[in-house]
């Protein structure tokens, strides 16, 4: 049965209710300057001692290492370095959340609440943060609008299906309901305050799921 617009944009959202001051925040790898602005405004408002940038050389643009502009656009911002933890060498969102754990556990042990900073439609990016760092309880998400890639056509939740990314956006569906349906990714659930757990059977005593994140295809859809 074909996904409704509905349907697609509801499993696609990451957008939940809820957000506070939380252990650490990571920005997941973007080409695009637009995660910046929120990023600052969070750590202005101090709902993170830290943020995690990650993203390295970017697939179309092997020159731009995604997690190093969004450094200095946000030194730019004012922004104290110290307040950044880089990682540089991944390539994939399952890298991302592999290569920052070590960087947040040398810096802050292990963090139980997480502000995750991703594009509306990437709410895997939530599943993979919950499977690659299995002391997380809650998770925060700030969310940005990123521009169409062919056109650079702005649209939102509502308009997603008319523009020229609707069918990255379907592809993006497909792809975290296989992963979901076949419990390569941990559950999820809004809870008026960001995102928790959903236990399931297949979960240890720390809530997570054994294993998954070595397991996921590390080449985004």
């Amino acid at each position: 049965m074909t996904a409704t617009v509905a349907q697609i944009t509801d499993l696609v959202d990451a957008t939940a209710p809820g957000l506070a001051r939380a252990d650490v925040a990571i920005l997941f790898g973007s080409t695009l300057p637009e995660p910046v602005a929120p990023t600052a405004a969070l750590l202005r408002n101090g709902l993170a001692p830290v943020v995690v940038l990650t993203g390295g050389p970017n697939r179309r643009i092997p020159e731009h290492v995604e997690s190093e502009v969004h450094a200095r656009l946000l030194q730019e911002a004012g922004i104290a370095p110290e307040r950044m933890l880089i990682e540089r060498e991944s390539r994939t969102t399952v890298e991302n959340v592999a290569f920052a754990r070590p960087l947040i556990e040398d810096r802050l042990g292990q963090v139980r609440t997480v502000v995750a900073i991703v594009k509306w439609w990437h709410r895997r990016a939530l599943h993979v943060l919950a499977a690659g760092l299995p002391s997380v309880e809650r998770i925060y998400s700030l969310t940005w609008d990123p521009p169409a890639r062919a056109d650079g056509g702005r649209y939102s939740r509502a308009t997603w299906a008319s523009s020229t990314d609707h069918g990255r956006i379907e592809r993006e569906y497909r792809h975290l309901k296989d992963l979901l349906d076949r419990g390569d990714l941990p559950a999820l659930r809004r809870d008026g305050n960001g995102w928790t757990r959903l236990a399931t059977e297949c979960d240890d005593e720390s809530g997570s799921r054994r294993g998954l994140v070595s397991s996921l295809p590390l080449q985004n859809p």
